[in-house]
């Protein structure tokens, strides 16, 4: 596996080009299915199968789940540190969750394909969200999430969908929520800190807060999950400690910290 991930940053570095008016390089990796890697191992459900389609993609192969209910259809890449000792299929150490900030992570784009609808509303919209767990990896210390504009109606065929993240920005950039994990705002000094460690990373069709039915199944395509991210020097604060709560705190950090809607549980086979 060691191996396998360094012949993937390989890959990412031999794309770089020099940054006008900056020391630093930037850098791209693109997991485009067509050679056969799958390198995040993203995934909607745990419950049915996933496909890499040799055709249909944006363009050539892309990656196929369908078949499966939600209220959230949510396409997720977890680390190892998710909850471990539970029975999943999909866990995995990629640069697509781990430390942000000392690589530098500038943006992710990905091309998402809603091929049946299960059902839609009004207000949903495209989310990206990352998770930092505690120590025993079913707690969340952090939460973090980038909603695109609302999508009235399903979107038809491929489409783009693009985000900032600036994991050295010295504030939290424009337009993102951080919430440590009993629900507090986090502070701008714990934005890179946070993302020294991701442990979740998804993105999916539904806004924080908002409830949705759960009715039919959905059939979903992903393509190009691409992380853009600096090679050269950059500002890397260290990690610091996970917030103590102070006395006056109305709770601590809990499984289920915020009444909103998450990736997780997933849907789980039946029995």
């Amino acid at each position: 596996m060691r191996n396998l991930l360094i012949t993937f940053f390989s890959i990412a570095l031999s794309a770089s080009v020099l940054a006008a008016g900056n020391d630093s390089e930037t850098s791209t990796f693109i997991e485009t299915y067509d050679d056969g890697t799958d390198v995040g191992l993203w995934h909607c459900s745990v419950g049915v199968p996933r496909i890499i389609e040799a055709s249909g993609g944006n363009p050539g192969a892309y990656l196929q789940q369908g078949g499966f209910s939600s209220s959230i259809p949510t396409w997720a890449s977890i680390s190892t540190r998710f909850q471990p000792g539970v029975n999943d299929p999909y866990k995995i150490d990629s640069i697509y969750t781990g430390d942000w900030t000392s690589l530098g992570v500038t943006s992710i784009a990905v091309d998402l394909n809603v091929i049946q609808v299960a059902t839609w509303a009004t207000d949903r919209a495209v989310t990206l969200e990352l998770l930092q767990m505690d120590d025993t990896g079913f707690n969340v210390t952090y939460d973090a999430t980038y909603t695109l504009p609302d999508l009235p109606d399903p979107p038809v065929g491929w489409q783009t969908y693009s985000f900032p993240v600036d994991a050295n920005s010295p504030t939290i950039p424009q337009g993102w929520v951080f919430t440590r994990g009993d629900g507090t705002p986090g502070t701008d000094a714990e934005w890179s800190p946070f993302l020294h460690r991701i442990d979740l990373t998804s993105i999916g069709f539904y806004k924080p807060g908002f409830a949705y039915p759960s009715l039919g199944t959905w059939v979903l395509g992903i393509d190009n999950v691409e992380i853009d991210f600096q090679t050269g020097p950059t500002p890397t604060p260290t990690p610091t400690a996970t917030p103590t709560p102070s006395p006056t705190a109305t709770a601590p950090p809990k499984s289920t910290p915020r009444p909103r809607p998450t990736p997780h549980p997933r849907p789980m086979p039946p029995h």
